[in-house]
């Protein structure tokens, strides 16, 4: 096979090279012509049910993996499959197998996620199913509701804007409180803070890469993030992290160990992601266990900068 293969190849240059030098000499070269192999074809009964031996495994797996198939029903998938119906009982079929498709999706997803949105929790009723239906067969008839589109959207927007109001007065709620109590030290900016023990080695600074363990709740209690629960010590640089660890962190002596409190925009803003809610204050415990360029750090140990004030 390998020799076969470097003659189709230099026969190729050499039908090349005669090309290019055909004005200064005529090639002589005739042409070879490979020989038809003898292949017979195919029965098409035999070629159909080859085809469908080898899609099988690649149709199982995407009715399981995107149609959402339960293979427990796989005999109700076959059944369909192999049905003898019309073009438009097929159509039929598959506008009722969307409805429940879409009722599905609204059980699974939308409910949970839409509650978690306007109330901060995904397993309340807020968002009801009847009259969430109700709205959309409406729509889809073309019938006239008790609300247009434009009045609809209003009322959405209203009670997203309740509940982000809400979250946004109990997380600064938190912070004033918090201001108050004994050894809280809060800064300019409104980071606030709480020396549990404290350290003598070297501050960080912003291109130092620190090794920390820490736990991040929210004021609900809520733990969202936990190197010890993970058992392994988290290594980043200073000036990667958000604005109110970056902060804290230069503050930090080596060894030390603070709880942070961190307003909303020096956290994760308005919005939050996915496992912290809009406007959310972070409570942080902090070990700062050490820097791992110590060419980084500063040599000497200091005192928050920042105007704290004790309270």
């Amino acid at each position: 096979m390998k020799a076969k293969s470097l003659m189709i190849v230099a026969l190729a240059a050499f039908c090349c090279l005669g090309t290019q030098a055909r004005s200064k000499k005529k090639s002589t070269v005739k042409p070879v012509v490979a020989a038809a192999a003898d292949v017979k074809p195919v029965p098409a009964d035999s070629f159909s049910y080859a085809m469908g031996v080898a899609q099988g495994q690649s149709l199982k797996q995407y009715i399981v993996q995107r149609e959402g198939v339960d293979t427990t029903y796989m005999a109700e998938f076959i059944k369909g499959l192999n049905a003898q119906v019309s073009e438009a009982e097929v159509k039929k079929q598959v506008a009722y197998t969307a409805g429940l498709r879409i009722q599905q999706m609204n059980r699974e997803q939308v409910l949970p996620q839409v509650n978690k949105q306007v109330t901060g929790k995904a397993d309340t009723t807020f968002l009801q199913l009847d009259k969430l239906n109700e709205g959309l067969t409406q729509v889809l008839n073309g019938q006239k509701g008790a609300l247009t589109q434009e009045e609809a959207l209003k009322l959405l927007e209203r009670q997203s804007e309740y509940f982000m109001n809400t979250l946004k007065m109990a997380n600064a709620d938190y912070l004033t409180k918090n201001a108050k109590n004994k050894g809280v030290k809060t800064e300019k900016n409104g980071l606030q803070y709480k020396v549990l023990t404290k350290g003598n080695g070297a501050l960080p600074t912003d291109t130092a890469e620190v090794e920390v363990n820490y736990e991040g709740r929210l004021i609900d209690g809520t733990v969202f993030d936990s190197s010890y629960k993970r058992g392994k010590a988290a290594t980043f640089k200073v000036n990667q992290v958000i604005k109110g660890w970056q902060q804290a962190l230069k503050m930090m002596p080596v060894g030390s160990t603070w709880e942070l409190y961190i307003p909303y925009d020096l956290a994760y803003g308005e919005r939050g992601t996915r496992d912290i809610p809009p406007y959310s204050t972070l409570i942080f415990k902090v070990e700062l266990l050490g820097i791992k360029d110590a060419k980084a750090a500063e040599a000497k140990t200091a005192e928050p900068a920042g105007a704290a004030q004790t309270k």
